[in-house]
């Protein structure tokens, strides 16, 4: 029995040891997660930014266009317009 006690106390350090290295190394891989999330946080905020853009540009260029294109951007416009009069209204009911 003792023998064991003698062992375990002999294995101690060695496994106090092994637990703060995997809790600084869990430590390290949470501050990776979190500045990976932050860079996919921003990379999204950007991509979403760029396809407002694409479809700003889309509409000034369908203006500048032919009259097909014209036409197709004023129904997007008013289709645009429809949805935020309906935004408004929801929006109001709330209230």
């Amino acid at each position: 029995m003792e023998e064991w006690i003698q062992k375990i106390e002999l294995l101690l350090p060695q496994v106090q040891l092994y637990v703060r290295s995997l809790e600084e190394k869990n430590s390290m891989l949470l501050g990776q997660v979190e500045a990976l999330t932050h860079m996919l946080d921003k990379a999204q905020s950007e991509k979403q930014a760029y396809e407002q853009k694409y479809e700003a540009l889309k509409v000034t260029q369908a203006l500048l266009g032919s009259d097909e294109k014209r036409t197709e951007a004023k129904l997007k416009i008013n289709s645009l317009i429809r949805e935020i009069e309906q935004c408004i209204v929801q929006l109001s009911q709330d209230k």
